[in-house]
């Protein structure tokens, strides 16, 4: 019987801790800077970061020649730019639970694409999320609909729903054998070399302060690449319950942060919306727990 290393777990933590950081440096980012030239900045250095590990490793790159990777890394890029975008219309606290939503939507679309069961507890877990989602967007009032926050926060639901599917398919590419770090790596950098072309068209403002290079630097190198790296070693070990974990994390630390840093307080609404999706994201997550149990049992 192998155990799993202690030190996984805190590299988990840690990943889970920068993408919590992610929401209020993203949200500070945006402030300062136009988002679209915010988001073509991450991307290059995101890209300038990843470059050494084509080099320190003996690199596959056929796998650049792969569709798929390209569309996962599309996914990833349009899950980016519509977090940038919402964040100029939006809290980064109602940003942070409006993505890790995403946990409910994954459990959905795994029941699709890669035939996993969708039981009860899938079910009862959307319903929740959902109507989280929708009393955090309205406030409880659909007289809100169409308005600023209302459209912040679609934007960065839909960046969720991205990423949702990115999850979906990544691991579907996995399955087929390829390495996690020439994947990651291939991705990270595929992602930056759409979201480039993407937003450069739509940049309405080049000014740029030395506050928002040092942000991008923040977002691209550590929230992308190091947080990235860090997930997929913990991702060998965790296997299922790795989702569950890193998601719970980020949301404690992006609250927190947004408290901390932004002076964020949520409404009751806001409250209401975020217990349900917390609600939501747990019962998804025992999901999770009791089918690592189960794997772990099989092989002992």
């Amino acid at each position: 019987m192998s155990s799993t290393p202690r030190y996984t777990h805190a590299l988990l933590i840690l990943a889970g801790m920068i993408w919590g950081t992610s929401f209020v440096a993203g949200k500070l980012g945006v402030e300062a800077t136009d988002p679209f030239l915010f988001t073509v900045l991450r991307a290059v250095f995101s890209a300038i970061s990843i470059i050494p590990f084509f080099f320190l490793y003996k690199f596959d790159y056929s796998m650049f020649k792969s569709k798929a990777l390209w569309g996962v890394a599309l996914l990833n890029a349009m899950g980016i730019l519509l977090q940038n975008v919402g964040l100029t219309q939006t809290t980064a606290s109602n940003t942070v639970l409006l993505i890790d939503i995403n946990v409910v939507i994954v459990a959905v679309l795994a029941s699709v694409v890669l035939k996993e069961r969708l039981n009860r507890r899938i079910v009862i877990g959307l319903v929740l999320g959902m109507a989280g989602v929708g009393l955090i967007a309205t406030k409880g009032d659909l007289t809100n609909l169409g308005g600023g926050n209302f459209v912040g926060d679609m934007l960065v639901f839909m960046a969720g729903v991205s990423w949702a599917f990115y999850i979906v398919f990544t691991t579907r590419e996995l399955k087929k054998g390829y390495s996690l770090l020439y994947l990651t790596c291939t991705v990270v950098m595929q992602t930056s070399l759409l979201a480039i072309p993407i937003s450069m068209p739509m940049i309405s403002d080049y000014t740029l302060g030395a506050s928002s290079v040092l942000l991008a630097i923040y977002t691209g190198v550590f929230c992308t690449t190091v947080a990235f790296l860090l997930y997929n070693v913990g991702l060998k070990s965790l296997g299922a319950t790795t989702t569950s974990i890193i998601l719970l994390v980020e949301m404690v630390f992006g609250l927190l942060f947004s408290f901390i840093l932004l002076g964020e307080r949520p409404d009751m609404m806001t409250v209401i919306g975020g217990a349900l999706i917390l609600a939501a994201i747990m019962i998804i997550s025992i999901k999770g727990l009791d089918r690592a149990r189960r794997n772990r049992s099989a092989k002992t």
